[in-house]
């Protein structure tokens, strides 16, 4: 990745760190940071989610989602209070800022479940054996820093969002056995109401390219009506661009199907690599797996290919659908 970094408009390095107050104020306030990445030599994927607990402000709720190219997942869900002033932390994972808009440090040290695509299309996980899951990656931070908050917050996806383009390298451990890493990816880190109950289907996607290239997305359809953020990035500069189509889901059965992306004069065409079935419970809960009982709104976590004028790069495809 050659790109160089544009610095933030309008967000002071401060912003980086956990709040550190909750106002009472606000109804579902929450703060959340999800760090995603997927090293396409190795097929091996992180998802990571550190999100203040829905019932406690105080407590940080952990997930973490290993994609290993077989098709089977390392999964965990807990709550622990491991935030530092530096950074979130739960019971067994941490992110801490290393130097704010340029490094972030992700880790993890604790048991994981071993599951598969079609068990969690089909179901929660449920407790059952664990396995010792590690890893410690450092995130070098080479895109524009994306801030959206102010659009947001209108349909309570948080006030306070911003997201951007991530080189990852570091280490996983998967039962004593130590796999390289060596990828791109994404971090967000959000802060404001967070409603996922006001919206009938959305697409979250973006994705990172080798001459340093990349997108971002989001597109969510509440009550008929689209609202759409985009942008490109091209040597450092993000610019936005319109999204012209709407490749949300309408059935569940959908989320492995290849789409387009029509991002301005731009056609990106995106194949779904390995998926993740899961669901979100109530205004912002998260569950693992899905369950039409627990989780109204099904939701998939999807790494995924593009492909934009001839070049491959790697990304997500984050994409749900309300049931019912």
């Amino acid at each position: 990745m050659s790109a160089s970094l544009a610095p933030p408009q309008g967000l002071e390095p401060e912003r980086e760190f956990p709040a550190q107050s909750y106002p009472d104020n606000i109804p579902l306030w929450t703060e959340n940071y999800c760090f995603v990445a997927y090293d396409p030599s190795s097929q091996v994927g992180l998802w990571t989610h550190l999100g203040r607990a829905p019932f406690d402000s105080t407590l940080w709720r952990e997930l973490s989602i290993v994609y290993l190219p077989d098709g089977e997942r390392l999964v965990n869900k807990g709550y622990g209070r491991g935030q530092t002033p530096r950074g979130p932390g739960g019971a067994t994972m941490a992110f801490q800022c290393v130097e704010p808009f340029r490094q972030w440090r992700m880790s993890r040290d604790g048991g994981s479940i071993r599951t598969t695509v079609g068990q969690l299309y089909h179901g929660m996980v449920t407790d059952q054996r664990h396995e010792r899951v590690g890893f410690d990656v450092t995130l070098d931070c080479f895109g524009g820093v994306w801030d959206w908050g102010e659009v947001e917050d209108a349909h309570k996806w948080g006030k306070l969002h911003y997201e951007q383009l991530v080189g990852v390298k570091g280490t996983i451990s998967i039962g004593g056995q130590s796999i390289p890493f060596d990828g791109q990816g994404l971090r967000d880190h959000t802060s404001g109401a967070r409603d996922f109950t006001t919206f009938a289907s959305h697409i979250w996607s973006w994705a990172n390219f080798p001459s340093g290239r990349g997108f971002i997305l989001l597109h969510l359809v509440v009550n008929g009506q689209y609202l759409t953020r985009a942008v490109v990035q091209e040597n450092g500069t993000l610019t936005a661009v319109d999204l012209r189509n709407s490749p949300v889901l309408t059935d569940r059965s959908q989320h492995a199907d290849p789409y387009v992306l029509e991002l301005g004069e731009h056609r990106i065409n995106a194949e779904i690599l390995h998926p993740f079935p899961n669901g979100f419970d109530g205004p912002n809960d998260i569950c693992i797996g899905y369950d039409p009982s627990v989780t109204a709104t099904a939701n998939f976590e999807n790494l995924s290919r593009f492909e934009w004028d001839g070049e491959v790069g790697y990304g997500h495809t984050e994409r749900s659908i309300k049931i019912g």
